[in-house]
Order: C-alpha cells, then sequence, then structure tokens
C-alpha cells in the first residue's frame, strides 16, 4: 500500500512538473521590433534604452534597469519606463517589472507592464546584443 502511495504521488509530481515546463502564452497579442539605442554598465547589471514604433502609442522608447542575481550571473530582474508619443501629440508613459535571463548573445525579458491609459500587457522581449535589435511580444490581459 505504501508503494502504491508513493507512486502515486511520483506520477502525479511528475505530470505536474511537464506541465509546469510546457508553459505557453495564448489568446489576442501584438508584436513589435525595434532598436537598442544605448547599453550603460553599472555595479548591478546596467541599463538599455530601446525605442520603436508602436501603433497607437506612436514611437516609444523604453528602458531596462537589469539586475544581475549575484549567483547567477546569466540571469536576474529588472524594472523599467516607457513613454510613447503618437503622430497627434498623445502620450502614454508605462512602468515594468520582471525577469530576464541571458543565452550568449540574446537577452530575454519576461514583464508585467502597467500602462497610463488603464491597459495590462504580459509582454516577452528578445534583445540580440550583436545586432542591437528587440522583439517584443505583448499579451494584453
Amino acid at each position: 500500500m505504501k508503494i502504491l502511495k508513493l507512486l502515486t504521488v511520483f506520477i502525479t509530481t511528475a505530470v505536474f512538473s511537464l506541465s509546469i515546463s510546457a508553459f505557453e502564452v495564448t489568446g489576442e497579442s501584438f508584436q513589435l521590433e525595434g532598436k537598442v539605442t544605448s547599453i550603460s554598465l553599472n555595479d548591478q547589471g546596467g541599463i538599455i534604452n530601446v525605442s520603436s514604433e508602436a501603433g497607437r502609442y506612436g514611437k516609444v522608447f523604453l528602458t531596462y534597469n537589469v539586475v544581475v542575481n549575484q549567483n547567477l550571473p546569466n540571469q536576474g530582474y529588472f524594472h523599467g519606463r516607457g513613454i510613447g508619443i503618437n503622430d497627434a501629440g498623445e502620450r502614454n508613459t508605462g512602468s515594468r517589472q520582471g525577469v530576464w535571463r541571458r543565452e550568449g548573445t540574446i537577452m530575454k525579458f519576461y514583464s508585467l507592464d502597467d500602462v497610463s491609459d488603464a491597459n495590462m500587457n504580459y509582454c516577452e522581449s528578445v534583445i540580440d546584443l550583436r545586432a542591437e535589435t528587440i522583439k517584443m511580444t505583448f499579451y494584453p490581459f
């Protein structure tokens, strides 16, 4: 009986673990592509600035304040700000925070964004440090 309970716990844990590692975002999304405009380093990590065209938000500028995990130098957390000004001169701002991971010359950011027009997004951003480009996929919620 004890072996059956252990086997049940093991199978349940294994199935649950597989479902967690298979996390995939679905639903409405929109994408942006832009460029890295500057990178500054500091003792905690650095600051990455990017710009892009963002549809209804117009020209947007984002700052990533990156902090390196001292135990795992290829990952950490970040917070940032963004501003967009469209062709009509309307301005929106936003804040974002999340985690990041570096794989070679690619940095991947996973953030929650709060925008001044009352929208909130989950965002996955990929920065190619070599090409100095960024691709962002936003999932409104």
